[in-house]
């Protein structure tokens, strides 16, 4: 982090969303999405049952704080799931690479 930028962190609990049709909820492919359905400075003493919670801290420059409204989608691999850092660089889907 440098001068320039700033760090925030929130903790997200995500909730499974799941196909109606399936009885048995202990299969991941039972799950068709997720939700966040909710978010709080500091890790929850008591989490929703059946949720997951997700610690997610963003960088960014200050200059963001001028009107602009950024955006970012970030996909972790289950391969990184276990507890620990995932970094993640912003890069603007609308230009070429």
């Amino acid at each position: 982090m440098s001068n320039e930028t700033v760090r925030a962190t929130v903790y997200l609990q995500v909730q499974p969303e799941y196909k109606q049709w399936m009885t048995d909820r202990s299969k991941p492919e039972s799950i068709n999405g997720a939700k966040v359905i909710r978010s709080t400075q500091k890790r929850s003493a008591s989490p929703e049952p059946g949720t997951v919670e997700v610690k997610l801290t963003i960088e960014l420059p200050k200059a963001a704080f001028t009107p602009l409204a950024p955006e970012a989608i970030v996909v972790i691999p289950e391969t990184m799931t276990q507890p620990h850092p995932v970094e993640v660089e912003a890069a603007d889907a609308n230009e070429e690479n």
